[in-house]
């Protein structure tokens, strides 16, 4: 067995972890997670990559299969984990966690769903393996600055979705070991999927590195070893990546932790994680202003938010809907001129359109250093608009980890997967889809969940 230290604490949680160690809230947010993820994943069910994800799943009539949402055709669980992923991750919509790193712990749900419908496992055992999944996304997210150095984030990805499937594939700790370095070695991917103009594999990666990791652990499951020293060795995860070795807390299962399931922001706009405030700051300031009066706007934010979303020049430019999604003075200059960001914005190409563009040619974007020191804990935004006749107005909002923690409120969940379902789902059938979801716990076969996502 690999005794590397960073893989065998991960190994550690993914076995110790047990669904009695979650608390209350732990699994009412792990329910809300898999009703949004749902939800947004339907949204986009005829998007132009969903449409490419499914011409190339194949099915299958053997045992260990899963089912594709929608069609409900039964393909093996990793090209399920491939398909329904791209779907919950097109529309930008689906929870991201940004701390030291940037991830979307969503984008692995979808695989793990698939491994637990093709083992038949209950809501609870579901449940767990999500858990772990989240847990090991979130922690590597706010300790390893994988994407400052040039990695995407299904470098982590592979290897949470390989350690949460291989619990419900029921694999022993050396087999474990063995899935991590082969979600990892094998499958490091550079950030160039989210730099520059950003093309439809930005909503697919995310989604591969789950469909990696569950054949990591199949591959595990049936006596396949993989590379030793995956972290520390001379071509390893460090030397290849951050240069340098670096700790992650992974912790032990404790059913008063704050859980990474209940860490992560459940989005209210199609765009960028960094982009909800200032969306929330600009309809502040539109409640004041005139997109037409408006002669210039300079905007305030942290360092994390300008890199991922201002910094490169085809932000300030979009050609793509990937793109416009990323971008912050996009989203700011369409709530101001529009009022709202929905999916439809950019389905009509708004990113496109000379009155938005105006306002995106007439902004400074500036880096705030009180700003950026006080991530994560507090986010900020801050907007000002100078008119036409001189006359200023401004708007200055912040967002809390703490408030991201408390979660989006049921009410408000459910509203949003009415509108994300409503061309596909009838309202018996939404009523459907959330009860299933709310009462998850209780299913004695995930199945009976995936029964109901029928378009």
């Amino acid at each position: 067995m690999d005794t590397e230290a960073l893989p065998a604490k991960m190994v550690d949680f993914a076995h110790a972890l047990k669904y009695d160690d979650l608390s209350e809230k732990a699994v009412h947010d792990a329910k809300a997670r898999v009703l949004d993820s749902i939800g947004v994943g339907l949204a986009a069910y005829m998007a132009p990559p969903v449409r490419v994800a499914r011409q190339v799943v194949q099915p299958t009539a053997g045992e260990f299969a899963a089912r594709v949402w929608g069609t409900l055709m039964y393909t093996t669980p990793d090209m399920a984990a491939f398909v329904n992923g791209t779907m919950v991750r097109y529309l930008d919509l689906n929870d991201a966690y940004r701390t030291r790193d940037a991830s979307h712990p969503s984008d692995n749900l979808p695989g793990i769903l698939a491994v637990a419908e093709a083992t038949g496992a209950t809501g609870r055992d579901f449940i767990t393996a999500l858990a772990i999944s989240y847990e090991i996304q979130c922690r590597f997210t706010d300790d390893v600055p994988f994407n400052d150095a040039g990695w995407d984030q299904p470098v982590v990805g592979a290897m949470a979705v390989a350690l949460a499937t291989g619990r419900l594939l029921g694999l022993s700790p050396e087999a474990m070991h063995h899935a991590i370095s082969l979600a990892v070695i094998p499958n490091l991917c550079t950030y160039q999927t989210r730099a520059g103009e950003l093309s439809m594999w930005k909503g697919c990666a995310g989604p591969n590195g789950a469909r990696n990791g569950i054949f990591a652990a199949q591959l595990a499951s049936a006596g396949m070893t993989g590379p030793y020293s995956a972290f520390e060795g001379i071509f390893g995860v460090w030397n290849q990546t951050v240069k340098e070795p670096f700790d992650v807390a992974i912790p032990k299962p404790d059913k008063s932790l704050v859980y990474g399931i209940s860490q992560s922001n459940i989005k209210t706009y199609p765009v960028r994680d960094s982009c909800q405030l200032p969306i929330d700051t600009a309809l502040e300031l539109r409640a004041k202003v005139a997109a037409g009066d408006i002669a210039s706007l300079r905007i305030r934010t942290y360092k994390s938010a300008y890199i991922g979303a201002v910094k490169d020049a085809e932000l300030w430019a979009p050609q793509t809907r990937e793109t416009a999604d990323h971008s912050m003075p996009f989203s700011v200059a369409v709530t101001l001129c529009d009022g709202e960001v929905t999916p439809d914005t950019f389905d009509r190409a708004r990113f496109l359109d000379r009155d938005v563009l105006r306002l995106i040619e007439n902004m400074t974007v500036d880096i705030d250093d009180d700003f950026s020191s006080q991530t994560p804990a507090i986010r900020n935004c801050w907007i000002e608009a100078t008119l036409k006749d001189g006359a200023t107005a401004q708007t200055h909002r912040t967002l809390t980890q703490e408030r991201i923690e408390q979660g989006m409120d049921d009410a408000v969940l459910a509203a949003k997967f009415r509108q994300c379902t409503r061309r596909c789902f009838s309202e018996r059938q939404q009523d459907m889809v959330m009860a299933a979801c709310w009462r998850l716990d209780t299913l004695d076969e995930v199945g009976d969940l995936v029964d109901a996502l029928a378009v």
